[in-house]
């Protein structure tokens, strides 16, 4: 599970911003809180703010940084880390290192992960693991120091030391010892590459992902889980087909041997299924293919496996504009699943951004689950902050005061004066 999140220098976010999902002390809405070892651990959170006011650019500092980690290894000799995107709105910034730090529990074990890099290389890396009530350094790393690589004690430094050489500037050394079978460092690598997903909802982005969830449906307990989800959501969808099959993309003619090399590429269809009433009282089937429905619809397919996957692994989901085409009722629901004990039994964690205001009511979440994220016009920096920092009453009305202005993080709309000047 995230305990925490930060970034710094990155895209609209020039000072470093903390998203926390430690609970606070408030004891409203204990479902919505995970109890893990002596940790309180929140299973959702709601991030919301005006069209660019950096929102996208939180979760996407959190791809940023995840794919900068798994992409590591495979990442060549000089190659630029292209996921790093530093505050451009200064003559300083963009000389600067952008920074990533998580916080998180992985197997019995709670972590403290960072770095920091340039398009070019990685200044300073670090790995920390409670074993106890005090941090252990498992490696600390710093390019600019005497000694670059430093190790807590004999054993690991033994252990560990042989590898520096084996890593590169340009690549993460968590990832390289990794690789190496280092133990103190495959745990968190592994949280990085299966226990953490980030997603947005650019039409079909998840499909090649999904398709593959939906090919390995065996026992059906997906396409069960897919049909509650249509069902709940009273959409007039009884059922689906999925088919997948290689598609010729290029055949290229080349001497000797090998004289025709064919690239595949896997193509996925997923048709829906509707059951309508004729006028003869009789229930016939229609298909329609994925593609004719509405957004709503789509993206319901192409996340409900990942939200199956999530709630029965105890995965970390990250969804940008996640109400994209769906009726609030439904987000409500959909978000409630992860706060839902019954449900989500793994202690999986849902974080969105969102537009939803039926979110925003303290009979549904808890203050600390709220967050709100502006841009100061004159700088174009952004700003995150939650609605615990308020200290709202439990019976205020967030959603009136946050379209007032309250909470800031809102447009401030002109009447339209002068538009045709």
């Amino acid at each position: 599970m995230l305990l925490q999140f930060s970034v710094e220098n990155f895209r609209s976010i020039k000072e470093k911003v903390v998203f926390s999902l430690e609970a606070s002390s408030d004891k409203a809405h204990p479902d919505n809180v995970a109890m893990v070892g002596t940790e309180r651990v929140l299973k959702g959170a709601a991030v919301f703010g005006a069209n660019a006011a950096g929102k996208s650019n939180l979760f996407k500092a959190l791809t940023a940084a995840i794919m900068t980690v798994r992409t590591s290894n495979v990442r060549q000799i000089g190659e630029q880390l292209s996921y790093i995107y530093p505050f451009a709105f200064d003559k300083t910034s963009a000389e600067k290192p952008t920074s990533f730090e998580f916080v998180f529990l992985h197997e019995g074990l709670k972590y403290v992960y960072g770095f920091s890099a340039t398009r070019d290389k990685v200044v300073t890396e670090y790995l920390y693991v409670y074993k106890s009530s005090k941090a252990t350094t498992v490696f600390k790393r710093d390019e600019f120091a005497r000694e670059k690589y430093r190790f807590t004690n004999q054993s690991l430094k033994k252990q560990l030391e042989p590898l520096v050489e084996r890593n590169t500037d340009n690549k993460l050394f968590l990832a390289t010892s990794a690789m190496w079978n280092c133990e103190e460092t495959k745990a968190p690598m592994m949280w990085f590459m299966q226990g953490v997903n980030t997603f947005d909802q650019r039409y079909g982005a998840p499909l090649p992902s999904a398709g593959q969830m939906f090919e390995e449906d065996t026992d059906g307990s997906l396409r069960r889980f897919m049909k509650n989800i249509l069902r709940v959501a009273d959409i007039n969808i009884s059922d689906y087909e999925f088919k997948s099959f290689d598609k010729l993309e290029q055949e290229i003619n080349m001497p000797g041997r090998f004289q025709n090399v064919r690239l595949l590429q896997k193509e996925l269809s997923i048709r829906t299924i509707h059951d309508v009433v004729d006028e003869n009282g009789e229930t016939v089937q229609y298909k329609l293919d994925l593609s004719e429905e509405s957004r709503g619809a789509q993206n319901l397919f192409f996340f409900s496996p990942f939200f199956q996957k999530a709630l029965l692994t105890g995965e970390t989901l990250f969804i940008d504009e996640f109400d994209a085409g769906l009726h609030p009722t439904l987000v409500l629901f959909l978000f409630n699943l992860f706060n839902n004990p019954d449900v989500n039994k793994s202690n999986a964690q849902l974080i969105i951004s969102s537009h939803t205001i039926a979110l925003l009511d303290l009979q549904e979440l808890r203050r600390d689950q709220i967050y709100f994220m502006s841009k100061d016009q004159n700088t174009g920096a952004s700003e995150l902050y939650s609605l615990d920092e308020f200290s709202p009453r439990t019976r205020e009305d967030i959603c009136k005061a946050y379209m007032l202005g309250r909470y800031g993080a809102v447009p401030f709309v002109g009447e339209g004066a002068g538009l045709w000047e």
